[in-house]
């Protein structure tokens, strides 16, 4: 595996009720990223799951090295609130917690809360949110801040924290809201990618020279044969009518990726021969599979690599059986 390049895992949480016992889990799932060489993992953010900064007090006190990949979405708790919990996990464990900023794809949790901004009016409070987050990380002055979604006056909360342990942003999305937030505060860009040569002319071409990181997000079933790798990725699947017609009607979403990916999906379930969207038709992922014989998905990736990609966020990549095919496709990239 090329040094440059970071491999993010996932901190799966199931929509289980919360008298579930998921500590033994998480902290096996931690432990088992460390030492498979994975740099953080990603903790979600929706209504169902538990809150992602508590599972990222676990995941820091269960390894010594791993960074939480939080995300944030703005409507769940003020700046100075975020401020205050990043700094304070950050004073108890000496370690960066790195943030993953989201706008809203799911429009029935909005609607659930009340948020009345559309697409790009949330990418723009994001916008501030994290300018503002960023200045109370940073000084010990009190902040005054006259924005259009927050205004604070003098205010003084002890929360700045060492440049090198202030969080890096990283923006999902791949639509000009997106790219106008990442490149205003982020640091590294992500998408769920098209296929390869498609996303060297689109998402790649549109952040060539942006200086910012960029970022896939992707889900691997490799085997030692590709026959082995489609018959694990098959293993039950099935794609009804229903599905289908789901699949059709994302392509009016209001996130550009799920319209990209959904159009991809209704055009065929593979591309590339790798390249598979059946998951994401049934729902199961939002997020593409790279399915084949190690050799293939690692050449694969390895296209990727060469647009200029150095962080590689990995979906469903839970037990000991999922990080040694993971470690074998590893392993080959750039040799």
């Amino acid at each position: 595996m090329t040094s440059q390049l970071e491999v993010i895992g996932t901190a799966t949480v199931p929509w289980l009720p919360p008298t579930h016992d998921f500590r033994p889990g998480l902290a096996t799932l931690a432990r088992r990223a460390e030492e498979n060489g994975f740099t953080g993992l990603l903790v979600f953010y929706d209504h169902m799951v538990l809150d992602p900064w508590t599972v990222a007090g676990l995941l820091l006190q269960e390894t010594s090295k791993l960074v939480p990949l939080v995300a944030m979405q703005p409507y769940t708790m003020p700046p100075f609130t975020a401020a205050k919990t990043i700094a304070s996990l950050t004073s108890l464990y000496h370690r960066r917690i790195d943030l993953n900023i989201i706008t809203g794809a799911a429009p029935e949790e909005l609607d659930q809360i009340g948020d009345p901004l559309d697409h790009d009016g949330r990418y723009a409070r994001a916008t501030e949110y994290v300018a503002l987050l960023q200045r109370l990380l940073s000084t010990d002055e009190p902040v005054t801040w006259n924005g259009d979604h927050y205004q604070f006056r003098n205010l003084r909360i002890n929360t700045r924290i060492p440049e090198h342990l202030r969080p890096r942003v990283f923006v999902p999305g791949s639509s000009s809201a997106g790219h106008a937030l990442a490149g205003r505060v982020g640091h590294v860009t992500i998408t769920h990618p098209e296929p390869v040569d498609r996303f060297a002319q689109s998402f790649a071409a549109a952040r060539k020279d942006s200086g910012l990181e960029l970022g896939v997000r992707v889900g691997l079933v490799a085997r030692p044969t590709a026959d082995e790798a489609w018959a694990a990725a098959l293993d039950g699947h099935r794609i009804d009518r229903a599905a289908r017609l789901r699949t059709l009607l994302k392509r009016e979403s209001e996130s550009d990726w799920n319209r990209r990916l959904a159009l991809l999906a209704t055009e065929a379930d593979v591309h590339d021969d790798v390249y598979w969207t059946g998951l994401y038709s049934t729902g199961r992922t939002g997020a593409p599979l790279l399915v084949g014989s190690y050799d293939q998905v690692a050449r694969y990736l390895d296209r990727y690599l060469a647009l200029g990609v150095t962080k590689l966020l990995l979906t469903k990549v839970d037990t000991e059986h999922d990080f040694r095919h993971t470690h074998a496709v590893l392993t080959r990239l750039n040799s």
